[in-house]
């Protein structure tokens, strides 16, 4: 039995390039696992700096109280 493996040449996600990150649908806030929304623009970004992950459909990061 073969194991996949991904590599940065197989899979999109392991890239550390904006341009090559798969496009996020347009227009929508993220949810945490906590149920809280965060703004688009502020996921984006965490995603960006690599202080956030998308698992699921959930935003995975730490974010200030107060959004």
């Amino acid at each position: 039995m073969k194991s996949a493996i991904a590599t940065r040449q197989t899979s999109p996600y392991l890239t550390s390039l904006p341009a090559e990150t798969p496009a996020l649908p347009a227009e929508r806030d993220f949810t945490t696992l906590d149920g809280r929304i965060v703004p688009r623009a502020l996921g984006e970004i965490a995603l960006r700096q690599h202080t956030a992950l998308l698992i699921g459909g959930l935003l995975i990061g730490e974010w200030p109280e107060q959004l």
